[in-house]
């Protein structure tokens, strides 16, 4: 093998195919020399990099099998979001030729420039993208022209279109011949430890993770399997109840999360007025009542507190959940931000991050998972951005742990995907079904314990079925009434699954 000094080799010196040669060498060398220079500055590897390696295994085994695809399903699919996205489009014409005389392109960045700045002198929104400040119609910069009453139509309209066409991607993608979809999974793809995924190393398939849930009914078991899905109940919100417990002593956020319903422990707190009974069954009662327009009092509690626990502001609240911006504030200050809030300890978090931000630029997680912050210390962007990693980290690292056991512990089971916060997987129809579920369940427990002793684990909930999606399933997510899937996700309770695979909607 011939040796080349790279430090005094002239440009172009060399013929093309040696060019290559020597790229790729460079690769391969520059980046031995920072691993070398790396291991002298810590000669023992942080445990959570031995933990990304180990995962390799079982994330490759998953991109290996891949995921059964119902071909007649997929093409109904395909067939039923493209009738939406051409009745969006219709209706989005009626309007641009009312507006301005054409018709609108939603995907067209130049045309929708023209139509909100130009036409509709509506306000220019800039944004700064990659270093570079430009004039926008990217989702951001649509969202707050939102909140101008003649764009709001319009917008609307084109972010659902953009939307579908995104669930459209996946369903006109290419899958492998054999009939299954398979993903390519990037393990430190994200800064919080979460793995991206993508189309895999053929150019088939795609992210696994961003399939829409009443859209999965197209991924199924293989014959004479059947799947099972674990997710973590309320696992960030609890882990924001943790770190305050663990940071200042006040346990009072984690309490509601592990009383059974948390929403409602919330209600309870944020509208002490009301008149609740203590039980909790008739106090949910209460709790659905409506509070503004559709929202009821926990779907405030549910949606507003997670907002507030990743510092949103009260305009951000307002404008995201369609409420006035007095609302908005009202709710804030009952929840963490008055002068006698429900959780008082969810600002002093805010505070300690920023604290730790200011003074060492970085943060580290329960899991030994660090992270330096690059932005301003005293941005508002880069604080959200730490307010939300520790516990996007936590439950990222915590699932990856629980794929990691169940592949090691479990080889009856084949693993079919992870998705953040829950994995799937499916075992043999013959096979011991509770005992299997039952022993997984087990697995995906991770305890944490805080220096008081105080034991803490996210309890992990299963569903069963034979495709990915529920049961019973939102007409949303089909344009119209509620669908009826047999096949689909259930709760699982041990031996209160009385299906048999394919039956119909009259005999399940």
């Amino acid at each position: 093998m011939p040796l080349i000094a790279t430090e005094t080799l002239a440009p172009n010196s060399l013929p093309y195919e040696q060019q290559h040669q020597v790229y790729c060498g460079l690769d391969t060398m520059v980046t031995l020399e920072v691993f070398h220079a790396l291991r002298e500055m810590r000669p023992r590897l942080p445990a959570i990099y031995s933990f990304e390696r180990a995962l390799q295994g079982p994330y490759l085994e998953i991109m290996q099998r891949g995921f059964a695809v119902d071909q007649l399903a997929r093409a109904s699919a395909a067939r039923s979001l493209q009738e939406r996205i051409d009745g969006l489009q219709i209706q989005l014409d009626e309007f641009a030729m009312a507006a301005w005389g054409r018709p609108l392109n939603p995907n067209s960045p130049a045309q929708l420039k023209d139509f909100f700045y130009a036409k509709m002198r509506l306000p220019e929104v800039w944004l700064s993208q990659k270093g570079e400040r430009k004039l926008s119609c990217n989702r951001e910069a649509l969202e707050k022209l939102e909140t101008y009453l003649y764009a709001r139509p319009f917008v609307s309209i084109i972010l659902s279109i953009r939307e579908l066409k995104k669930q459209l991607d996946v369903f006109n993608t290419e899958i492998d011949p054999d009939g299954r979809y398979r993903t390519s999974y990037n393990i430190a793809g994200t800064e919080t430890g979460r793995p991206s995924s993508s189309s895999n190393a053929f150019g088939t398939g795609g992210n696994a993770q961003n399939i829409a849930a009443g859209l999965r009914y197209v991924f199924i078991a293989d014959p004479g399997w059947k799947l099972c899905v674990i997710d973590l109940e309320q696992v960030e919100a609890r882990d924001v109840g943790f770190f305050c417990g663990c940071l200042f002593d006040d346990w009072k956020f984690l309490n509601a999360c592990e009383s059974g319903d948390l929403h409602t422990a919330n209600c309870r707190l944020i509208w002490p007025e009301r008149h609740w009974t203590g039980d909790l069954k008739k106090d949910r009662t209460l709790a659905d009542e409506l509070f503004y327009r559709e929202f009821s009092y926990r779907d405030m509690s549910k949606r507003g507190g997670h907002l507030t626990n990743y510092f949103g502001t009260p305009w951000t609240m307002a404008r995201h959940l369609k409420i006035p911006l007095r609302l908005a504030e009202d709710f804030q200050d009952r929840y963490a931000k008055g002068p006698s809030p429900a959780y008082p300890a969810i600002p002093r978090y805010w505070a300690w991050v920023a604290q730790e931000l200011q003074t060492s630029h970085r943060l580290v997680t329960p899991f030994g998972r660090e992270r330096h912050f690059f932005g301003r210390a005293g941005d508002d962007t880069t604080l959200r951005e730490g307010i939300a990693f520790l516990p996007q980290s936590t439950t990222a690292d915590r699932m990856n742990l629980g794929l990691w056991r169940v592949w090691k512990k479990m080889p009856e089971v084949q693993l079919l995907g992870q998705t953040y916060d829950s994995i799937t997987f499916q075992f043999r129809e013959d096979a011991d079904e509770a005992a299997i579920v039952q022993r997984a369940l087990e697995l995906i427990r991770v305890e944490l314990v805080a220096r008081n002793g105080r034991r803490y684990i996210v309890p992990g909930e299963a569903k069963v079925g034979w495709n990915w999606a529920s049961r019973h399933q939102d007409g949303k997510a089909f344009g119209k009434g509620n669908r009826f899937n047999p096949d689909g996700l259930v709760k699982w309770r041990a031996g209160k699954d009385k299906r048999r695979r394919g039956e119909s909607a009259t005999t399940a």
